[in-house]
């Protein structure tokens, strides 16, 4: 049997060259930006008196242009230089898993018999696929995890006649937007609960139906885009030539493998010792998964030839993670950060407080831009915003809420998240491409959280 072709990026490779150089020099200027930022802002810090937390002004310690020139370096001895270097081994054990299932005809091959089956059925499969995803994001915050899934979600789009942007979505913005309305997300919600001194996910009620408009606008959105789409070529065709030996075996590996993720995603959020390890756990489960899944399939000697194949493929997208870490890190290094906040909490002050709720989104989504972690977001934050609306009528609930929507919505759309980076190229999408596409929806559902955070203020939500 011939193997169906896979459909990669326009190059030959995984991350478009186009995407890349474009990316890498807008993540070049924002990177300069923050580096100027250490001379024109003053430095500042925050300390803990009697329970609060205190602004104090601080010596100046601007990076100096050196540092700047080599942040994509230095920040790896920072203090999430960890967490990128696990994220870049992360992507590269995925990229090369992927090569081998791809390159290897394996993933072609289950890709057009997907497509063959859900012919008839695709805006089902789409609005199934969407709502899923959705309630994974919001419930147990899995988002990272499901970015491998790009890989196969976009081939499987394009043969259903849709384009790349609307197959990246279906896993990656359907659990994206899921993650931003939460209801049970450990890492947003339940961490900036904690912070605020409020019990565990309670009042979810508010939380639980701003997700059905959210999965509501998102789902309405794929539809919109896929309107009139016609499925291509070989996947509608009446007749499928019958299915290769090795494919219930290989199906019933990677099934397994898929199962193991699941396994460790959901003991991740119940033991704080295994979602550390998360990201090392799932991608070598998908190296077992693509070396096994090859060997099954008769790839044999291939195997290593094509994982390297993969790693090549992948490594641009190292210099990308690193320049999008690069922005926080300067501002850190600087200490800018606690003069911004500060400055925003003397601003919010006087304000009313449905104002001050919709300013603290609008803060949250621009704060977003140097802090793309959730969780150092509302450590960053929480800490000093929610006694800030016991002083002005708000209730911490409401902080929280207005903290939620600003972090998450925006994850889908800041080009300093190193994640959206990551899935962008594994789309063969520029940013300024995916930013136009979903710029639409971005407003609808900024809409959407504005009258979410006046009615909390209005029924003064706890």
């Amino acid at each position: 049997m011939q193997r169906p072709e896979s459909d990669p990026a326009p190059d030959g490779g995984y991350i478009e060259g186009r995407v890349f150089l474009v990316t890498t020099a807008f993540l070049g200027l924002l990177v300069l930006a923050a580096g100027v930022a250490g001379y024109v802002v003053p430095a500042g810090t925050f300390e803990v008196v009697d329970g609060a937390q205190v602004y104090r002004s601080a010596e100046a310690s601007p990076v100096p242009w050196w540092g700047i020139l080599a942040a994509p370096l230095l920040v790896l001895g920072g203090q999430n230089g960890p967490q990128l270097i696990v994220l870049c081994l992360f992507i590269l054990l995925i990229g090369g898993s992927f090569s081998i299932l791809d390159r290897g005809g394996i993933l072609p091959t289950l890709l057009h018999r997907l497509a063959h089956r859900f012919a008839d059925r695709r805006r089902l499969f789409l609005v199934i696929n969407a709502a899923v995803f959705a309630l994974v994001g919001s419930t147990l915050g899995v988002l990272e995890e499901l970015v491998p899934l790009i890989l196969l979600y976009v081939p499987l789009a394009r043969r259903f006649g849709w384009d790349r942007k609307v197959g990246m979505a279906i896993p990656f913005l359907s659990s994206g937007f899921g993650f931003a309305a939460a209801t049970f997300n450990p890492f947003t919600v339940g961490t900036a609960q904690k912070l605020a001194g409020l019990p565990l996910f309670s009042g979810v009620g508010l939380r639980a139906g701003f997700l059905v408009v959210t999965m509501s606008l998102v789902i309405g959105f794929l539809l919109w885009k896929t309107r009139g789409a016609t499925a291509a070529g070989e996947a509608v065709a009446a007749e499928i030539e019958a299915p290769p030996p090795w494919i219930r075996r290989v199906v019933a590996w990677m099934a397994g493998c898929m199962l193991a993720v699941v396994a460790v995603v959901a003991a991740g959020t119940q033991i704080d010792a295994i979602q550390g390890l998360a990201f090392p756990l799932i991608a070598l489960i998908f190296l077992v998964m693509g070396v096994g899944g090859g060997l099954l399939a008769g790839v044999g000697g291939r195997v290593a030839g094509l994982f390297g194949r993969g790693l090549k493929d992948f490594a641009p997208a190292i210099l990308l993670i690193l320049l999008a870490g690069s922005v926080g890190h300067l501002l850190t290094e600087a200490r800018v950060l606690p003069t911004l906040l500060s400055g925003l909490a003397d601003t919010l002050s006087g304000w009313s407080t449905g104002a001050a709720a919709v300013g603290i989104y609008v803060s949250q989504m621009l704060i977003n831009l140097a802090v793309p972690s959730g969780t150092g977001q509302a450590v960053l934050t929480i800490p000093v915003l929610a006694p800030l609306g016991d002083l002005i009528g708000l209730s911490r609930q409401t902080v929280v809420l207005a903290y939620q929507c600003g972090d998450g919505f925006s994850n889908m759309l800041w080009p300093t998240n190193p994640l959206l980076l990551i899935a962008l190229g594994l789309a063969g999408v520029s940013w300024r491409e995916w930013f136009r596409w979903i710029l639409p929806l971005q407003l609808l559902l900024a809409a959407a959280s504005v009258g979410l955070l006046l009615l909390a203020v209005a029924i003064g939500y706890q």
